[in-house]
């Protein structure tokens, strides 16, 4: 790096005081430095990032090429985040610049979000084939910890852009010292009476290091010698762990002390996950669709908020996708008003929220089922909920609410859409449309034409709305979902349970017709969802059909899966691990549990093979330092909603035998959530001494917008993520984390940080079935 002072230096005669003057000059020289990374474009693009482009390494350049370029400049843009600028020092911006075609631009030096206030701007810069090198200098008007720098292209011609030789020069803004992580880790809410009390805690020592639990007035309730556990490869660290499981009495502001170090205040008592449940359970009525959240319901008054999208009456998508393709549309609209926004955008969408509902739903079919259930945990009135005097139980009233939309996304009988067949995912550009009676199928989501910025309030949401094509994962999520939907609702309002009925059994003839529909990423302002195996859904509606109806033709479907009574393998890999895109298990659980004509035998097949699985879970645990019944290769994008996952499958196992051990592995999941993991850091918003803050969402966005609120109490954000750091804050980690460790809180990542309805679903399910008082006693 060049600087101006090295000069300086050359030209004095270095008397004594000047050789006074010299280690404050060099300092000085020291606090420049080259703030954008990869300004080379050495071999990667990270962490650069489009938006509306392309994004490719071309002759040493970044080439940014796109075809649709929108009617404002910020439509289109180069960039680069995480960068911070101090108030009235200098700076020093240099690049390279080509196009195809001769064109304009914008360059900006500007807060990353609301309101976008600029240190630099260079409006109407000119730009064309032959490369050009452009410098500038600036002084920010005041200091700035979240900058961006941007080339805005929109509003312009179609183009490709190449930018190269890029760097910023300046001093970095000192960010406030932020509170260090506790090498003690623990749960930061507490522990269940008869749980097991375990900490983890970094250290580099090879010996035992003596621990201690005090109280409040400093009397010390237990202490020991730590274990040695060794390095933890999904973390990499040294770990040992301190046992305090002794201690059964209720107890408050206790701290664990390890060497010299403490622990965060915690506490011990039968009740602490009654008030995280119904946290957890109020996450889906603020993400409510169409109607107003309104402030009796919600845990404070910045939380209320009006309805968004109040009317939502829409067709199919009618014109060219951002990969080209022209679509004809449909002569029919459908009112899709209701059902919950999937996370932090406005986008709603069948398949996640089938695998939400439909963990709802098997919550209260468990609570009615199991004895050592609480049938009344979520009784009418228990929530906060607008039903609560409907003498309806709130698990069910809320998952209605997305059951209503899902059926709402149904094709009417008779109606013909133009859709893709057959799995044309290489072919993404020249998609081959076919016109289908589409009667009974689903479609897969509505949402915003485009990405919305931060904060965008749902009320406030500029966006069209658009209804794309059905898919058969889709229709087999309604299949399956509104099959349960009939069990539980039969004797509560049996004219409900026959729509459900209809739709399940329209929803399976049409998946059967059209067994390779598949979603395609072809649209920005919403998630894909793309799944180009849809088996398991086949196998998961077959059998939620069944369980519900006992006919033949389900029980063959059953039978002639690959799937049938499947379970996962509890390996590296999470192979067969349940979420949105591998329901396999969700159907064996069904059939393990609800009362068939299925041969006692199978059941009995299923429910051994429900227990390898979960017993695959605890052997994992015996492998990993912070003690979670989960150890990958790798930590995925929506980790954390993995971990809880794997709750159903070890409570279930809990039913069975009545073996405490994997009650306690969910317990132990949740001493990871909330505090137990490398980055001392509780993954639920409002819990714990430090929670999640920060979560990627339009409404609760505090830290882009101090007018917009801070999230509620009880919503788990994703998570760790090693393997996709596809956002402009998270790409920043990659190379420089590992495994549990990558994760920051922070609204832009929405890679690590985002929330979503089927991350909560679990959240809700294993609070609740720690809270019925298994490990209380």
């Amino acid at each position: 790096m060049t600087s101006r002072f090295p000069a300086l230096i050359q030209g004095l005669r270095l008397t004594g005081a000047a050789l006074c003057l010299l280690p404050l000059i060099a300092s000085a020289a020291k606090l420049d430095e080259e703030l954008l990374s990869n300004g080379n474009w050495q071999a990667t693009t990270d962490p650069w990032w489009v938006a509306a482009a392309s994004l490719k390494i071309e002759d040493g350049m970044g080439c940014a090429k796109f075809d649709k370029p929108g009617s404002n400049p910020w439509d289109v843009i180069l960039g680069q985040s995480g960068l911070s600028l101090k108030k009235d020092a200098d700076y020093r911006l240099r690049f390279t610049l080509r196009a195809d075609t001769a064109s304009k631009l914008k360059v900006v030096v500007q807060h990353d979000g609301p309101p976008y206030t600029a240190s630099f701007v260079q409006e109407g810069l000119a730009i064309g084939p032959e490369a050009k090198v452009h410098e500038f200098s600036f002084r920010p008007a005041a200091d700035d910890a979240k900058v961006t720098f941007q080339l805005q292209v929109g509003a312009e011609l179609a183009n490709r852009i190449c930018l190269g030789k890029v760097s910023l020069v300046g001093p970095k803004l000192q960010p406030p010292k932020a509170e260090a992580r506790k090498p003690v880790r623990l749960n930061q809410l507490g522990y269940l009476n008869a749980a097991l009390k375990r900490a983890t805690i970094a250290s580099d020592a090879k010996a035992p290091l003596p621990w201690r639990v005090v109280d409040a007035q400093a009397r010390v309730l237990a202490e020991g010698m730590t274990t040695v556990f060794g390095r933890n490869s999904a973390s990499g660290e040294h770990l040992h762990v301190a046992d305090f499981s002794a201690l059964i009495a209720p107890a408050n502001d206790l701290v664990l002390e390890v060497a010299g170090d403490t622990s965060h205040p915690f506490v011990i008592g039968p009740d602490l996950y009654r008030k995280l449940k119904l946290d957890a359970l109020n996450f889906f009525y603020q993400q409510r669709s169409g109607t107003p959240i309104e402030a009796a319901y919600v845990q404070r008054p910045d939380l209320a908020r009006p309805a968004g999208h109040t009317t939502e009456t829409v067709s199919c998508f009618k014109g060219r996708d951002d990969k080209g393709n022209q679509w004809p549309g449909c002569d029919f609209s459908l009112n899709v008003t209701g059902g919950w926004y999937d996370a932090g955008d406005h986008g709603k969408y069948v398949v996640n929220g089938g695998i939400a509902t439909w963990t709802l739903v098997n919550q209260y079919e468990r609570s009615q089922r199991v004895k050592t259930a609480d049938p009344a945990a979520f009784a009418n009135g228990k929530a906060r909920l607008p039903e609560h005097a409907n003498s309806r139980n709130d698990l069910l009233d809320e998952a209605r609410w997305m059951m209503d939309f899902m059926l709402a996304m149904q094709v009417p009988d008779g109606k013909q859409v133009w859709v893709p067949v057959g799995d044309q995912s290489r072919e993404l550009t020249r998609l081959e449309l076919s016109k289908i009676d589409a009667s009974g199928m689903v479609f897969h989501k509505v949402a915003d034409a485009k990405w919305t910025g931060l904060p965008t309030p749902p009320h406030k949401d500029p966006q069209p709305r658009q209804l794309s094509y059905p898919s058969t994962a889709a229709t087999l999520n309604l299949a399956a979902t509104a099959a349960q939907c009939v069990r539980v609702w039969r004797s509560i309002d049996p004219t409900y349970a026959d729509t459900c009925l209809r739709a399940a059994e329209r929803a399976w003839q049409a998946a059967n017709r059209h067994p390779e529909v598949y979603a395609y990423d072809n649209f920005t302002g919403s998630g894909p969802y793309e799944d180009y195996d849809v088996s398991d859904e086949f196998y998961w509606a077959a059998a939620e059909l069944f369980a519900t109806t006992g006919h033949k033709n389900y029980e063959t479907a059953l039978r002639a899966s690959p799937h049938f009574l499947a379970t996962p393998k509890g390996d590296l890999n999470g192979s067969g691990d349940l979420f949105w895109a591998k329901l396999t298990v969700a159907g064996t659980l069904t059939l393990a549990t609800e009362a068939t004509q299925l041969d006692p035998k199978l059941i009995a097949q299923a429910r051994q093979a429900l227990i390898a699985t979960a017993d695959a879970y605890l052997a994992q645990a015996r492998e990993e330092g912070y003690l979670i019944p989960f150890k990958a290769l790798d930590y995925q994008w929506g980790s954390n909603s993995a971990i809880l996952n794997r709750s159903l499958i070890l409570g279930h196992a809990y039913d069975f035998t009545g073996e405490r051990k994997y009650l306690q592995a969910i317990a132990d999941s949740m001493d990871y959530m909330l505090g137990r993991n490398p980055l001392d850091q509780s993954y639920v918003t409002g819990y714990g001494a430090r929670p999640a803050m920060n979560p990627h969402h339009r409404f609760w966005a505090h830290q882009n917008d101090p007018n917009s609120p801070m999230p509620p109490p009880g919503v788990l954000v994703g998570g760790p993520n090693s393997v996709s750091f596809s956002d402009p804050v998270a790409v920043r980690l990659k190379g420089k984390c590992t495994g549990q460790t990558c994760w920051i809180d922070d609204i832009g990542a929405w890679s690590l940080n985002e929330i979503a309805v089927n991350w909560n679903a679990p959240l809700l399910w294993a609070t609740s079935l720690l809270d019925e008082g298994g490990l209380a006693r």
